[in-house]
């Protein structure tokens, strides 16, 4: 098909035919604890810290991304590590027009003629005033057209599935600060339900309960590393384990390395997985019977940087009765998703349009 066939097609307007010359279509996956951009031209994913680091001083924003997050915990306090999302929605405005245009300069060289084009996936049921913030973080990076996709749907983009031939399917997407659950058939979103508690809490939770057991104080990367090393694995196997979390002793100040049991940061991690498993109860109890034939035949697919908790795909699949999986590439599955939509974007509603 030439560019003149090309121009004629219905909602293929003049700007998206002269802008196929020569602008960059990318697709943006915005997480609590990461940022995920697809280039399409390049075939490129490249993943982001979602952190910014600020000087108290004049508020000026200097690093962003992984050398920023690294400075959390280790810079006198002249510096501040903001954090702009949060449960994927805009909290910092600044911070987050800072964070995006820093990683898609640094992602591709700008066209001097062209703007770039952008999807940018949401969570389910994201509010009009957290759609409208993301738009309007796209418009100061300059773009010609910006389309928002729901995460779900750019979860079995990126997965590979027909949706024109599905009849339903399950998205557990659990990332840093949200777990979303959400049931898509071929007609769109069908059933959605989310929580706060997901991997930060669960951050959080292990920090806690190291801090009441053995009387040291953790970093929250270091529980981070414990969630990774141990999971849920004794909750649903039995098994002990143990992993090794360097921290402060609260009662002598001194740096300490300590053993921490399987089982311990599974208690932590407990009342966290109760309320994800209840969201996911809960959804699958409001879906249309129709759809749960497809579901149990599918699976539950897992996705979200938590999808890789030690144990969470058994402990799903005990709770509800339907066997549960991680997917491919679960961090970066929304955005991969992101860049098969990118082939559509000539016949997408350009989302800006809502912002007038």
């Amino acid at each position: 098909m030439g560019r003149r066939e090309e121009a004629r097609r219905p909602g293929f307007s003049f700007l998206d035919w002269l802008g196929s010359f020569g602008t960059e279509d990318i697709g943006i996956d915005l997480g609590t604890s990461s940022v995920v951009v697809y280039v399409k031209k390049k075939q490129l994913i490249y993943p982001e810290a979602s952190a910014v680091a600020v000087r108290e001083k004049n508020g000026e924003m200097f690093a962003y991304g992984t050398r920023a997050e690294e400075m959390e915990g280790r810079t006198s306090r002249s510096i501040r590590i903001v954090h702009p999302l949060r449960d994927s929605a805009i909290v910092d405005y600044s911070a987050t027009a800072y964070l995006l245009n820093s990683i898609i300069n640094h992602s591709y060289l700008k066209s001097l003629f062209f703007h770039p084009r952008l999807i940018v996936c949401v969570p389910a049921g994201v509010t009009g005033v957290q759609r409208r913030a993301i738009l309007e973080a796209a418009v100061t990076l300059g773009v010609r057209k910006a389309v928002l996709i729901d995460q779900p749907i750019a979860a079995l983009l990126g997965m590979g599935v027909n949706t024109d031939r599905m009849e339903g399917a399950m998205v557990v997407d659990i990332g840093g600060g949200s777990a979303n659950v959400s049931v898509v058939s071929r007609h769109g979103l069908v059933v959605a339900d989310a929580t706060h508690e997901a991997g930060l809490a669960m951050d959080q939770a292990i920090m806690t309960r190291v801090r009441e057991k053995y009387k040291i104080q953790l970093g929250r990367q270091a529980a981070e590393s414990l969630k990774k090393q141990l999971g849920i694995l004794w909750d649903v196997s039995g098994v002990l384990q143990a992993g090794e979390a360097a921290g402060k002793s609260l009662e002598t100040g001194l740096p300490v390395r300590i053993g921490v049991t399987g089982e311990d940061v599974a208690n932590a991690l407990r009342p966290v997985m109760q309320v994800i498993c209840k969201k996911i109860l809960g959804v699958l109890q409001k879906t249309p019977p129709a759809l749960l034939a497809d579901i149990r035949d599918h699976g539950i697919m897992l996705s979200g940087g938590c999808a890789q908790l030690l144990g969470l795909d058994a402990m799903v699949t005990r709770v509800t009765g339907i066997p549960s999986y991680m997917v491919e590439q679960p961090m970066y599955v929304n955005a991969i998703g992101a860049g098969a939509a990118l082939d559509y974007m000539d016949y997408m509603r350009d989302s800006l349009q809502d912002l007038h």
